[in-house]
């Protein structure tokens, strides 16, 4: 799998060198480019097509079966890797406020934190089979190449119980979170986001705020307060302080209660995320509020 990864980031970062640019303006989109070269890779090459093996898997001397030691399909072979790829995909793409706070988030939670927790979970702890969600999915195993006979184990059966368990209990995530939005500072954070958003620079943006707590043993401890907005943009050109200020003064006139914090950060970034490969460019900017909104 470490090879096969590194074979298709090699792949996403040769091919992004020359459409960078289309790729930055398709955004979040981009990670879909993503998914569809690695299912058509994984999807081909796990089939009966090229053996049961990716280039990886050649290296390593180990193919895809089924449960009588025979290769899969091709349409069996696409639909175990989706099985992999869909959380994964979903994880960290730029799903909008309306999406999360609507009863998408529920499909979304079941798929997102239930395949990756699942998943996780079967590659460490099911031990004998070896066997993680995809697999046993559609009822596939990863084994020697060279062995062409003998029976298969079967996974043993609470694994299947935590695994449903998981599920479970990421399909109910949102009943206790959605409450949570609704309340401070949640909700004022939200609203400052849609104002960054429809900046004509930003492409994306997401706000946050916390603190940081700096120990010394000359000055001792120094906790610092701000609100954070991370802005993607359409132009590279994250070194802008004039669009970094203007964003800045947004999150004041959206979210009073930056006026008591410490600081305010404004990030900057360009680039892309296709899924296989990413690149990113980013500038940091800081702001004392006070003196911000004593200069409007």
């Amino acid at each position: 799998m470490i090879i096969d990864t590194l074979v298709l980031g090699v792949l996403g970062y040769v091919v992004g060198l020359f459409l960078e640019d289309t790729f930055v303006q398709l955004g979040g989109w981009g990670r879909l480019i993503g998914f569809a070269v690695s299912i058509t890779y994984f999807g081909v090459m796990n089939s009966s097509l090229s053996n049961c093996q990716t280039i990886g898997k050649k290296i390593l001397n180990i193919k895809v079966v089924d449960s009588t030691n025979s290769t899969i399909s091709l349409p069996k072979s696409f639909l175990r890797y989706s099985f992999l790829a869909v959380p994964f995909s979903l994880n960290g793409a730029q799903i909008t406020n309306e999406a999360l706070l609507s009863y998408l988030m529920y499909p979304l939670s079941f798929i997102i934190f239930g395949g990756l927790l699942s998943i996780s979970y079967l590659y460490i702890f099911n031990r004998v089979t070896r066997q993680s969600l995809h697999d046993l999915a559609v009822g596939t195993y990863v084994v020697n190449a060279e062995v062409s006979s003998g029976e298969l184990p079967s996974v043993w059966k609470p694994h299947l119980a935590v695994v449903a368990g998981l599920f479970i209990t990421a399909t109910l995530i949102p009943v206790f979170t959605s409450d949570l939005t609704q309340s401070e500072p949640f909700k004022g954070l939200i609203a400052t986001q849609k104002a960054i958003n429809s900046n004509d620079s930003v492409k994306y943006a997401g706000v946050t705020e916390g603190s940081t707590t700096f120990t010394s043993s000359d000055s001792g401890s120094k906790t610092t307060t701000y609100v954070n907005t991370q802005a993607f943009l359409y132009k590279n050109n994250v070194d802008d302080s004039d669009t970094a200020k203007q964003l800045a003064q947004t999150i004041i006139k959206t979210y009073p209660e930056s006026l008591n914090k410490d600081l305010i950060q404004v990030t900057l970034t360009y680039g892309y995320d296709i899924g296989i490969a990413s690149k990113w460019n980013s500038y940091n900017h800081q702001f004392n509020p006070q003196e911000l909104k004593g200069s409007e």
